[in-house]
């Protein structure tokens, strides 16, 4: 069969797999003012915040103080699309109660394209020199699903069960 005679499987991969989304090659930059939009509307998205901070939704104006620390106190990387620059998420380590803490969030529009564990990659990249990652706790609740399959993808190994912030879950050490 030549290769204009094949038959279209996007209709089939959508149907198996929701809508066809192109992969999207990402990159790790400094939050920017313009990235305010998305990342309130972010904040304020209850299944984006389910395992995260106050475990709910930020009404507007904490998303908003939220936002303005961000941009005044950066700690995480943002992740944003290496060809249109648009804001995707956050990605890399926050001290919490004096503990190097690793962590993501992306928007869901990107969800289930392999964007956190590219994005934990880059992150775990550029903070191997600056920081021994030994130290860093990395904190994956038993019914984040997602997230286990993230550090499975990395390669990350738990290293026990244990509860933060009220949930149970595993700790994992970062290997490169």
């Amino acid at each position: 069969m030549q290769a204009r005679d094949a038959p279209d499987v996007a209709p089939l991969l959508q149907a198996l797999h929701g809508e066809a989304r192109p992969m999207i090659s990402v990159k790790l930059r400094n939050l920017r003012r313009q990235d305010k939009e998305a990342v309130t509307a972010m904040l304020g998205d209850s299944e984006v915040m389910r395992f995260l901070g106050p475990r709910r939704a930020l009404a507007e104006d904490e998303a908003d103080a939220w936002f303005e620390n961000a941009l005044a106190n950066p700690t995480r990387f943002t992740v944003a699309n290496a060809d249109t620059d648009e804001f995707i998420g956050f990605c890399g380590i926050k001290q919490i109660d004096g503990v190097p803490d690793f962590g993501y969030f992306i928007r869901p529009k990107f969800w289930g394209n392999g964007i956190a564990a590219k994005a934990c990659e880059l992150a775990v990249e550029r903070l191997s020199s600056e920081i021994d990652l030994s130290t860093v706790q990395v904190f994956i609740a038993d019914d984040n699903l997602a997230s286990q399959r993230v550090a499975q993808k990395l390669g990350w190994q738990a290293t026990h069960s244990g509860t933060k912030d009220g949930e149970y879950g595993r700790y994992y050490r970062i290997t490169m």
